[in-house]
């Protein structure tokens, strides 16, 4: 008999099926083996796959061959936005809890932290970075479409934010026929919706608007079937501070026909075109592949790695903003993961990264918002990062007006955000720095006759912040045995205070010491000086420029 395993039957796993990558099912029996199978032989679990209900079985009961799926992975493998309904369960029939979902991380605080402020708040703006919107931008109507439709992300469900939902299904329409459609009585907002739309998959000749509308001619897509079915998906967020409106998502469902191929559309060379750009583009990205395989193997350094990448990138968006339906979009996932690659090496680049991946999520095909979706895993898991890195800054820059309380509160919530890790943050440097700016407000309050024992709690919680970056600091090995230096100041320093042995016997000379030498090295860190990572490079593009590039309605293809 086999050992206990990890699953029972009924629990939603993802299945490795290796070339065809991890696909979501639901196990079905345990103890599984073929007839024609040798004696003895049997495996833990025999699996029906959602997509297809094929059946399968997992040789291992091993996270290589089968793990839990996720909340991420059950909307992804349905072809899910964020924003969308959850599937109806198939075996159960009805529909799974949302709270299981799309509950808040915490109870009772939704929206928390969110505002839009008239005149501030605009595209690109990086409110994530202040870390009080769990990665989030402070303002909804700044929302990127990895905000809004990625299940990484999963922005509102974050934050609590209520889902309105309007579906309408338009039936049937051939390529030729008007199309006049306005839903306003019925909206639960009049306007907004060209935050992010999917324009994407919208028929050429088919335009929308803001207030969600679709206008114009059905005409001929040679990047489709003769008969397709299109689910264009609009997001409003005019009402998001409004609790009975929330999100608004809009979805226009149709079935499009007679889209056949004309007898004056030069079908030929039309193919030859996606060919030639096809065959660019995997020229670029093997370009990217060798290059960044040089970096791997010592052989090119971090900046001759991003001169040639960042050239490579340039060149496969001017070619994608030349074909922008080039394979369904692929091409879009496989720009904003390459850009990941560069931002991994210092340079500024996480917009592109989601800008990119982002649009490559708004294509109606499941296998490239999945490839994108493998990508913006790590994309959020890096805007953490760079929110911990942010608020390590502005804590430093508090410490410099003197304002230690409120400066041990920020580097605390930078601290909480990776588990001390930030963007090139790797020696416990948050740890340090929360340490010594709580250890100054303990020392003051510990003056302070009307607060007795407050003083005495901060200093505690300072030396355990320390201790544990001191252990990040040992961890890394990068310092040799005497540790970091600024470690090493914080640590004499409350040695100092417990033994009441000030030098020159004077404790207020000693406190204004070390606060000035917290403030050198809060300077060091601000520089960009050693230990502490260089400062944060300029971004090399504005991101309302990029923005802007994007590609917008699809073309009206020339016949004759």
């Amino acid at each position: 008999m086999m050992a206990d395993f990890r699953f029972e039957v009924g629990t939603q796993v993802m299945c490795n099926l290796g070339p065809s990558g991890w696909k979501l099912g639901r196990i079905i029996a345990l103890h599984y083996r073929e007839e024609n199978w040798p004696n003895g032989k049997v495996v833990p679990y025999q699996v029906k796959l959602d997509s297809d209900h094929a059946l399968i079985y997992v040789p291992e009961d091993d996270d290589r061959y089968c793990r839990k799926a996720t909340r991420e992975d059950i909307r992804i493998s349905d072809g899910l936005d964020a924003l969308a309904p959850l599937a109806l369960d198939s075996d159960q029939g009805q529909i799974q809890n949302p709270l299981e979902y799309d509950a808040p991380a915490i109870a009772g605080d939704v929206g928390a932290n969110l505002h839009c402020e008239v005149g501030t708040a605009k595209p690109g703006d990086a409110g994530y970075r202040d870390g009080k919107c769990r990665g989030c931008d402070c303002c909804p109507r700044n929302w990127s479409a990895v905000e809004l439709y990625s299940a990484h992300y999963r922005c509102a469900s974050r934050l609590g934010l209520n889902v309105t939902r309007h579906t309408f299904d338009l039936g049937a329409v051939r390529v030729g026929d008007p199309i006049d459609f306005l839903a306003t009585a019925e909206l639960a907002v009049k306007s907004g919706f060209m935050q992010c739309p999917t324009l994407v998959r919208l028929p050429p000749g088919v335009q929308f608007s803001d207030d969600g509308a679709l206008t114009g001619e059905v005409c001929f897509d040679p990047h489709r079937e003769g008969t397709y079915r299109l689910e264009f998906v609009a997001v409003s967020t005019i009402g998001w501070d409004d609790p009975s409106t929330g999100i608004v998502r809009l979805q226009i469902n149709c079935v499009v026909t007679g889209n056949e191929t004309p007898e004056d559309f030069l079908l030929e060379a039309f193919a030859r075109e996606q060919q030639n750009a096809r065959a660019a583009a995997n020229s670029s990205l093997r370009e990217l592949g060798k290059t960044w395989q040089q970096w791997e193997r010592g052989n090119l350094s971090n900046h001759e790695t991003c001169e040639r990448m960042i050239l490579e990138l340039h060149r496969l968006r001017a070619l994608l903003e030349q074909h922008p339906r080039l394979d369904g979009g692929v091409w879009w996932a496989q720009l904003g993961g390459y850009h990941m690659n560069v931002h991994k090496l210092l340079e500024n680049m996480l917009f592109e990264c989601e800008l990119y991946l982002g649009h490559a999520l708004t294509f109606e095909s499941a296998e490239v918002r999945w490839l994108a979706e493998q990508n913006l895993d790590g994309c959020y898991k890096k805007r953490l990062l760079e929110a911990a890195r942010f608020m390590w800054i502005e804590g430093c820059e508090q410490m410099f007006r003197g304002e230690w309380a409120d400066a041990a509160e920020t580097l605390r919530l930078a601290a909480a955000k990776k588990d001390g890790w930030g963007w090139a943050i790797n020696f416990g440097d948050l740890w340090f720095s929360e340490a010594a700016a709580r250890f100054v407000h303990g020392v003051e309050l510990d003056d302070d006759a009307d607060e007795p024992g407050e003083g005495a709690r901060w200093i505690a919680d300072a030396a355990r912040v320390l201790k544990q970056g001191i252990e990040r600091t040992r961890e890394a090995k990068y310092f040799g045995p005497e540790g970091h230096p600024w470690a090493a100041e914080i640590e004499h320093a409350l040695a100092i205070y417990a033994e009441a042995n000030y030098p020159e016997g004077d404790s207020k000379k000693w406190l204004s010491s070390f606060k000035s030498r917290t403030q050198y090295w809060c300077a060091q860190v601000l520089g960009g000086a050693h230990p502490f990572p260089p400062k944060i490079r300029p971004r090399l593009e504005d991101k309302d420029a990029l923005i802007k590039r994007l590609p917008g309605h699809n073309q009206v293809y020339p016949v004759g």
